[in-house]
């Protein structure tokens, strides 16, 4: 598994994130604390439970607006089903601990945004940390990456 292609992509784009923002604030820029507040389309990385360096490697969500982010979490156990759910903000602080902020340089579609966070409610995905992690979700719902084989968001109509 850890050599297929689909698996050196997945690494890839995932660490292409974290570089290309950690050093380089390709396609966000960082909000800082307390100035300003949320918006939908923020980008919120939490720290792991295993810690880490910084906000490397960090859990990801995307704030959909009335105090709300969505986030893809694997389950535990043997099943490779990821859940998609909405948590509120304080919450995800509160049991996550302090989250740094993007927030795309430009602006997004927000209705484009509220379709995707719709239809993600409903997807079944198969979580991997590898190829279908919570920075494939986070960046598919912004529009800047999709998910694997048939857990790509439908066309917008």
């Amino acid at each position: 598994m850890w050599w297929c292609p689909q698996a050196v992509a997945g690494a890839a784009s995932t660490a292409a994130f974290f570089l290309c923002e950690g050093l380089l604030g390709r396609h966000f820029d960082v909000v800082p604390n307390g100035v300003a507040e949320p918006q939908p389309g923020d980008l919120f990385l939490f720290p792991l439970a295993s810690g880490g360096p910084g906000w490397w490697g960090a859990h990801a969500g995307v704030y959909c607006g009335d105090g709300e982010i969505i986030h893809l979490e694997g389950t535990s156990g043997t099943s490779p089903t990821g859940i998609v759910a909405k948590h509120g903000k304080s919450h995800l602080v509160r049991t996550r601990g302090p989250a740094k902020v993007l927030r795309m340089k430009g602006g997004l579609d927000a209705a484009a945004l509220q379709w995707r966070i719709q239809a993600a409610m409903d997807m079944v995905l198969e979580y991997d940390a590898v190829t279908c992690n919570c920075i494939h979700f986070a960046l598919a719902l912004l529009g800047l990456g999709q998910l694997n084989g048939d857990m790509m968001f439908p066309a917008l109509q």
